[in-house]
């Protein structure tokens, strides 16, 4: 990373990308057209070689920084995307794209060509790797065959592992944030209430909801379930603590506390920003994320990889702790592979990533320096 930035993030730009060549996906079936929707920030140089791709998070989109308009919110990671940040728009051409089923890209609100009607429950079943499937398709479209580096947390990070381990010679570096060789029995247990959730609300409709209300109430308690349980309770304290949520004394149908306030504002939040379906299929998506169960074993997944590798784990991310992330890191070292893991400290645990931008940058900026050539990771 370069010095503190003094510039702002770079204006962002909505893109659609359109592919009809159907794709063939894992769990059977094809999508016969796809589009993604995808932002770009910097400039791809004469050599094509500076494209950096980030894939978001579970709940994210493409909008990863800058504002689209006067007034509204930054992307998601606008502390680490622009001039002097941690991935410099003025040395990458930084692409954010959306997987399928997240906001603007194909998903269960999308037609189905089959019946001119949403796909709802019938959309077809993702995995991660259909989703980076895509995405190849995208970044080839944009005429670049290979990237700098791919870089994301969580259910980003298991992208830009599929990456590695699917592309091999079209990624110089890859960025693991936040990513065990599979997804935990409970974090598929958190998923399970949150679907209930979900559906339990009468809007649901069994997920053909498209001509009415959206079940926007169950969404927002999924939601509001769940952030407990991304946050660690050091982050909600640091960030929270007991205080009151206005000047003016509460009463029992409001919220009385901050953190009260701050889950019913992601509560409402949800419901302008993504569909309930789209948010179904992706958490289904990161589930059958499992290295073992796709490739024969860790060892083996990890043989694939030719990507220089920094993994990144927190010492206070319970979900994904840093001693089954090592298993991989160990695995692509015992191959051959130039790999490296740094765990940190932060009180922000699994979503460290995105709140607490500056300890990350001091590893990833020196990584994505490192010659992609060379010899071992520095340890």
């Amino acid at each position: 990373m370069t010095a503190t930035p003094t510039r702002p993030a770079p204006a962002a730009t909505v893109r659609t990308a359109h592919f009809t060549r159907p794709l063939p996906l894992a769990r059977g079936g094809t999508l016969p057209a796809q589009t993604l929707a995808y932002e770009t920030y910097g400039s791809l140089n004469a050599r094509r070689d500076n494209a950096v791709l980030v894939c978001h998070s579970l709940t994210k989109d493409a909008h990863a920084a800058g504002r689209r308009a006067p007034g509204e919110r930054p992307g998601w990671w606008d502390a680490a995307i622009g001039p002097g940040r941690l991935l410099d728009t003025d040395r990458y051409f930084v692409v954010s794209s959306a997987t399928l089923a997240a906001p603007g890209s194909t998903g269960p609100a999308t037609t189905d060509p089959s019946t001119g009607r949403p796909y709802g429950p019938r959309f077809p079943a993702l995995t991660i790797g259909d989703m980076v499937d895509v995405q190849h398709r995208l970044v080839r479209s944009l005429g670049i065959t290979r990237l700098a580096a791919v870089v994301g947390g969580c259910f980003g990070g298991q992208q830009a592992l599929q990456w590695a381990l699917r592309y091999p010679g079209a990624v110089d570096r890859a960025v693991v944030i936040g990513v065990t060789p599979a997804t935990s029995a409970h974090t598929i247990a958190l998923f399970t209430v949150m679907r209930r959730l979900i559906r339990s609300d009468p809007c649901y409709r069994g997920g053909d909801y498209y001509d009415g209300p959206p079940p926007v109430t169950g969404l927002g308690h999924a939601v509001a379930a769940a952030a407990p349980l991304w946050m660690s309770r050091e982050a909600l304290e640091r960030r929270f603590g007991r205080r009151p949520a206005g000047p003016v004394p509460g009463a029992v149908n409001r919220a009385e506390f901050a953190v009260e306030e701050f889950l019913e504002h992601l509560a409402d939040d949800a419901a302008t920003t993504i569909d309930p379906n789209s948010l179904l299929s992706l958490m289904r998506a990161e589930e059958y994320f499992d290295l073992a169960a796709e490739y024969g074993d860790v060892r083996t997944a990890m043989a694939r990889v030719r990507a220089g590798t920094l993994f990144v784990s927190y010492r206070g991310d319970w979900r994904y702790p840093a001693e089954e992330t090592d298993t991989m890191h160990t695995a692509l070292r015992a191959a051959g592979g130039r790999s490296r893991h740094v765990i940190l400290d932060s009180p922000y645990g699994h979503g460290a990533f995105l709140f607490d931008v500056g300890p990350l940058a001091r590893h990833v900026a020196p990584f994505l320096d490192t010659p992609a050539t060379a010899g071992q990771v520095p340890r």
